[in-house]
């Protein structure tokens, strides 16, 4: 499940990056409607990645055997 988490956030990367690149051009133009509407587009596919990549993180917390407890010996 790692793995799977691994290529959601990859992915997430890749679209923060590209949406900041996006921002930067959309800051000294913010009449530019069309970019306005790609970045909004680039936020909502960065925030279903981030939703994949806490479900994965959830999964593997289920999954994982429950650690056991810190035993202290009187001295």
């Amino acid at each position: 499940m790692v793995a799977t988490a691994g290529v959601w956030k990859k992915k997430r990367d890749d679209l923060k990056a590209k949406r900041n690149l996006l921002f930067e051009t959309y800051a000294k133009d913010p009449q530019n409607f069309h970019l306005a509407r790609e970045i909004k587009e680039i936020d909502d596919e960065i925030a279903e990645y981030t939703q994949h990549v806490e479900q994965e993180r959830r999964a593997e917390q289920r999954a994982a055997p429950p650690a056991g407890k810190l035993v202290t010996t009187p001295k």
